[in-house]
């Protein structure tokens, strides 16, 4: 009974440890996400400000 006991307090332990384990692998994945989201996001506004590109020289070709 006793046995028993202790081999489903081990295994309980066990189960807590691999489910922290997976915990902290996603929250490494998510932190890496979030910088790539934020290198498109930088891109991103990059690109919005060369869209902006006024042509001044209304459809002219200068030599």
């Amino acid at each position: 009974m006793i046995l028993t006991f202790w081999m489903l307090c081990l295994g309980f332990v066990f189960i807590l440890i691999l489910i922290i384990k997976k915990q902290i692998k996603l929250d490494k994945k998510e932190i890496e996400l979030d910088v790539e989201i934020k290198k498109i996001d930088t891109l991103l506004k990059t690109q919005k400000v060369s869209d902006n590109y006024t042509d001044f020289t209304n459809g002219h070709l200068y030599q």
